[in-house]
């Protein structure tokens, strides 16, 4: 069955997905990828990213310069059915600054998409668009619209964070009283969110199968910065931030000289447990394009977390990513990973990362290669997004023969 036959058997929706992570960034997760789902099979979407706040001009001058240039000139199509945009704000919105931990600041920082989202959708023609939130601080922009229907995408136990006001677990509270259907990437985020709103389900991430099997062609070829390295590569995919267990990674390089530990992805915390010791190599941010160069040179991939509210309960896509590539996984024992320690090696307690990593080493064959492989094939973004797809269309359907 074509994509067109498809949806024309269902409801056409047009889609407002707010605060998504940059659209041209490094990584690409669910958010990006469910664009593109969406606006290929027809539906018209409208991906607002998240907002970019006037202290980046000191700290990130280029690309806030070239954010405030899609705010000023977009919103810019990237492909057939398919916008970007973003909108400014005045002050970031976080803990340790008590007068930007309030709703004031957030009052301040969403007045401009506040006055501009509607006439932004109807230029689109996008009417009644079915809104998908990635964060709370959206919820001022929901209450301008007419959505068809609101849908929370939980990602992140974010108002654990703490980098996150403490007046954020009250917006978020609001945010899942108003929507109407959420959505958890593990189960251990539906379980808190559920006694709060009913139509919370659990659905986790995925990957993009066939762009990290690419890693597995001979036509892949490994980058030179790792390609040269005499001892086995174990590898990182993603932002280096406070999540990172940097003291068992310290410890790690430090009893394995002849390991390579290899960091790919934006630097967002202070890595200076790691930074002078020299069999750790940070190589920065790399094109999502050319990851799976990288992964084709990784001995072993690693989710090197530490153990607290957040990561317990976190679905990472590096996971699937790096499953896709039939590269030998090593990670912090998730509850959302329990399921896979008959593929991956994972480990409870830092002093168990090295013994973990000489595991997985040891054990490269063919069978456990395939075995990787086949079970990817079972977590495609598609398949996940299918299933929001259903939700949707149900309560759709629900929602207007009750009006």
């Amino acid at each position: 069955m074509n994509q067109e036959s498809v949806i024309s058997e269902r409801n056409k929706h047009s889609y407002l997905i707010l605060y998504g992570p940059t659209w041209d960034g490094a990584s690409q997760v669910s958010k990006h990828h469910l664009a593109k789902y969406w606006a290929n099979l027809g539906h018209s979407v409208l991906y607002v990213e998240s907002q970019f706040h006037l202290f980046s001009f000191i700290t990130r001058m280029k690309e806030a310069l070239r954010l405030l240039t899609r705010f000023i000139f977009g919103p810019n199509k990237v492909e057939n059915n398919l916008w970007i945009h973003c909108f400014p704000s005045v002050f970031p919105y976080r803990s340790g600054v008590s007068f930007l931990a309030n709703s004031l600041t957030l009052a301040i920082n969403q007045f401009i998409p506040r006055r501009l989202i509607n006439s932004l959708c109807e230029s689109l023609k996008l009417d009644s668009p079915v809104v998908i939130v990635g964060t709370a601080t959206a919820l001022p922009i929901i209450e301008r619209l007419n959505p068809k229907l609101v849908v929370y995408h939980c990602s992140d136990d974010y108002s654990s964070q703490p980098n996150f006001p403490s007046s954020f677990k009250d917006l978020e509270k609001k945010l899942i009283a108003r929507a109407d259907l959420i959505i958890c990437t593990a189960e251990e985020l539906t379980e808190i969110k559920a006694p709060m709103n009913p139509q919370t389900y659990t659905i986790t991430n995925g990957a993009d199968i066939d762009h990290f099997k690419s890693s597995l062609e001979d036509a892949t070829e490994v980058p030179a910065e790792i390609k040269d390295f005499s001892g086995p590569v174990i590898g990182y995919v993603g932002t280096i931030f406070e999540w990172l267990d940097f003291e068992m990674i310290a410890n790690a390089a430090r009893e394995k000289p002849g390991y390579n530990f290899v960091f790919i992805g934006p630097i967002t915390t202070d890595i200076s447990l790691i930074h002078d010791i020299p069999n750790i190599h940070m190589l920065g941010p790399k094109s999502y394009g050319s990851i799976p160069n990288y992964l084709k040179g990784f001995d072993v991939a690693t989710i090197p977390f530490i153990i607290h509210d957040v990561t317990l309960r976190a679905s990472p896509v590096k996971f699937y990513e790096y499953l896709a590539s039939g590269t030998p996984i090593v990670a912090t024992r998730l509850p959302d990973l329990d399921r896979f320690d008959h593929l991956v090696t994972l480990f409870s307690r830092p002093d168990q990362y090295v013994e973990s990593l000489d595991k997985a080493l040891a054990n490269k064959s063919k069978t456990a290669l395939n075995n990787r492989i086949e079970e990817a094939s079972n977590h495609s973004w598609e398949s996940r997004f299918e299933k929001i797809d259903e939700l949707i269309d149900q309560l759709v359907v629900k929602l207007e023969s009750n009006k």
